[in-house]
């Protein structure tokens, strides 16, 4: 495939969303003009996704980030049940007809305490995706089935098993997962970061990790 011809869609948390950038608009941001928290990221051209596109010739179809969102449809924290409507699970069926997919969140669910539960891989209740791995393997499996054209990628932020053993179980679950579904991760480390988030420097070790990732993948 052509690397000029392709479509990528984004699901994601805060991360990867700037204002006007989301699909649909309604979607929460964290940047934006004027920058949150004096984070220097304050033009769309920063993001890591503009960077790798402009980089690669890609095209982006739908970036369907919510900033504060988790993977899982956890309700055990503040806000709990505002998040749990606008889980990645829940969104999942709303990323357009893309040729990649980058998945890139778990944050959430590592900061909010989301519960590990067990790696289950069909016939899930809600009670289980509820929770960090089930919710996880349910998915990926909808992915496959929802775009079997697409060929997804989850993007690892390696950080998170540096925050405590949760970050560590979190990093390892996401690989065996992976694995089950054969789908790629792409790890990232050394993301330079201002209030926990990506910040110029940070956006842009992103793009050259995904973009050095993607290499053997794509001719480009």
């Amino acid at each position: 495939m052509n690397s000029t011809e392709i479509h990528f869609s984004i699901l994601g948390d805060s991360f990867s969303t700037f204002e006007g950038y989301v699909y649909p608009d309604s979607n929460d941001v964290w940047y934006c003009l004027p920058p949150y928290n004096n984070i220097n990221v304050t033009q769309v051209e920063q993001m890591w996704w503009h960077k790798m596109a402009s980089a690669m010739g890609w095209i982006l179809d739908k970036n369907n980030s919510f900033s504060g969102s988790l993977i899982c449809n956890f309700y055990g924290y503040n806000a709990g049940p505002y998040y749990c409507q606008h889980s990645f699970i829940r969104r999942m069926d709303n990323l357009g007809d893309p040729d990649v997919i980058f998945v890139f969140g778990g944050t959430n669910d590592v900061w909010s305490g989301a519960y590990f539960g067990e790696f289950v891989y069909s016939d899930w209740t809600e009670s289980q995706l509820e929770q960090y791995r089930p919710a996880l393997a349910y998915l990926f499996d909808n992915l496959k089935h929802l775009y079997p054209q697409a060929k997804p990628f989850f993007l690892i932020d390696n950080s998170l098993a540096d925050f405590d053993y949760t970050g560590q179980v979190f990093v390892e679950s996401v690989h065996t997962i992976a694995r089950h579904y054969g789908i790629d991760c792409i790890d990232l480390h050394n993301i330079h970061k201002d209030w926990a988030h990506p910040n110029d420097e940070g956006q842009d070790d992103i793009a050259s990790q995904v973009i050095e990732a993607l290499r053997d993948d794509f001719n480009f």
